[in-house]
């Protein structure tokens, strides 16, 4: 497993979508993690994508600025 525990998005490299981007902070190729999959998730102001499920996974969602609906 790497000794990079921590992550800083600005570390990894992110994925565009037309909605935002996502950078996985905790992913197996990031630091080794293989139960928890994890990232941060930057939404443009008046931008977001339609509701969707994750099929046997929790999200957790941490609004670090602004508000969502």
């Amino acid at each position: 497993m790497s000794e990079r525990n921590f992550v800083y998005p600005r570390d990894v490299s992110a994925f565009g979508f037309d909605w935002g981007k996502l950078s996985l902070t905790i992913a197996p190729e990031v630091n080794g993690a293989t139960k928890f999959p994890g990232g941060v998730v930057d939404l443009p102001r008046g931008r977001g994508h339609p509701r969707h499920n994750h099929p046997e996974a929790e999200e957790i969602i941490f609004v670090i600025s602004g508000n969502g609906e």
